[in-house]
């Protein structure tokens, strides 16, 4: 199937024009995972030797957990939101080793978009840029609001959280 194409039908590059798609698609890889029936697979090393990637899932459940989770029937799901959909993302911003492995216990299928071509890439083309890092702004946020107030009464959460 055509990169340009799954990365139009994603919520981080929906809207944006097919030439601007078919120029990331250039660094843009498609990478299937399978692991056998109820097995848990390590698909992202957190320990990685290259500069971060940012990854957005097409099908199927990704854990970003340190310890992989309790293996479960496998199944998949199709995300409808951009925070569950894009990751790597803060490795990327930061241009920082990954704070976890990345696991699977299903049929998984990634874009794998490498990180130092797109940030050359949103560099050069701020049209594009203003859109993607809306994007990225929007689901960081979201996954921070929604584990802080998993965890608003952790006292961890107090330090994070003082200005």
């Amino acid at each position: 199937m055509d990169i340009s194409y799954l990365l139009s039908k994603t919520k981080l590059f929906e809207g944006i024009e097919t030439t601007a798609l078919n120029e990331i698609a250039q660094f843009t890889e498609r990478q299937i995972f399978e692991p056998m029936y109820n097995q848990d697979m390590v698909i992202i090393s957190a320990n990685e030797p290259h500069e971060p990637d940012l990854f957005l899932i097409i099908s199927g459940e990704v854990s970003l957990d340190i310890m992989p989770k309790t293996m479960n029937i496998a199944s998949t799901k199709q995300e409808k939101s951009l925070e569950h959909e894009v990751f790597g993302e803060l490795s990327w911003v930061l241009k920082q080793k990954r704070l976890s492995d990345i696991h699977t216990n299903s049929r998984v299928v990634l874009l794998r978009i490498h990180g130092q071509k797109l940030q050359e890439y949103l560099t050069i083309h701020p049209e594009v840029a203003l859109l993607f890092w809306q994007r990225i702004f929007y689901a960081t946020a979201r996954r921070l609001s929604e584990t802080f107030l998993k965890n608003k009464n952790e006292s961890e959460w107090n330090s994070v959280f003082k200005f």
